[in-house]
């Protein structure tokens, strides 16, 4: 195996290994105190890492017509698993920099890896704004809302840069499109607050996670090109 072999197939299984983001929803949602039950249509995502429990949410103004509530015993794990999130695909792009197209924009992709993984930190680091409603520190009312939407514009940006780059992949490229529009809706009916049937939590995981789903799938046509390319040459 080639120095660039590996150095794609380790940056390809970091890429895959972000799965571990949907693992530690999971668990720390299931976590949710009873009778209550956290709703991926109402509550936000970042409400997982909330280290307050604050309960029903139209007590501070919150605005939901059927009510969020908060309160995540596990909140220490899904902050821990954005912060991961980030480095994952930073030593990734680290990995795959290399192999990378040497234009403008190919050498771009790092830099906004970068940046992606700066926001997940930030969102990690200063979980869930909501705890600025007990009069706790303001700088989480700053830096979690800059993060997430660090994470939001980088991601969107790099796959709309690499569907160009690797437009000559057909069916590679068609899948990132498909991801970067439902990302791109998942934006507009997040800022719409009519937009039909979509709730907030529901809107933000549109707007969000077909990032972390292009990253699974990029990471998982990384390890299978190469026995594909084999096959080709073998035919």
């Amino acid at each position: 195996m080639t120095p660039s072999s590996k150095r794609r197939k380790v940056g390809a299984a970091l890429l895959v290994l972000t799965i571990s983001y949907y693992v530690a929803e999971l668990i720390v949602a299931s976590r949710w105190p009873a009778p209550h039950a956290y709703s991926w249509a109402r509550n936000m995502i970042s409400d997982l890492g909330v280290p307050e429990c604050l309960g029903d949410m139209r007590k501070y103004g919150d605005g939901t017509p059927s009510g969020r509530y908060i309160c995540s015993p596990w909140h220490a794990l899904m902050s821990t698993e954005f912060v991961l999130l980030g480095i994952l695909l930073l030593g990734a792009a680290i990995l795959l920099s290399p192999l990378l197209p040497k234009t403008p924009l190919g050498k771009a992709l790092p830099y906004l890896a970068a940046i992606n993984c700066l926001g997940m930190v930030l969102v990690g680091t200063f979980p869930g704004s909501s705890g600025a409603i007990l009069g706790g520190s303001r700088i989480r009312a700053v830096a979690h809302p800059v993060g997430a939407y660090l994470e939001l514009l980088t991601g969107i940006v790099i796959m709309a840069i690499v569907a160009y780059l690797y437009r000559s992949y057909h069916a590679y490229t068609a899948i990132t499109l498909v991801l970067l529009a439902a990302s791109l809706v998942g934006v507009v009916a997040g800022l719409t607050t009519t937009y039909p049937g979509m709730e907030p939590g529901a809107a933000e995981r549109l707007a969000i996670d077909p990032f972390v789903w292009w990253r699974i799938t990029t990471g998982i046509a990384l390890l299978l090109a190469p026995a594909r390319l084999a096959t080709r040459r073998a035919s």
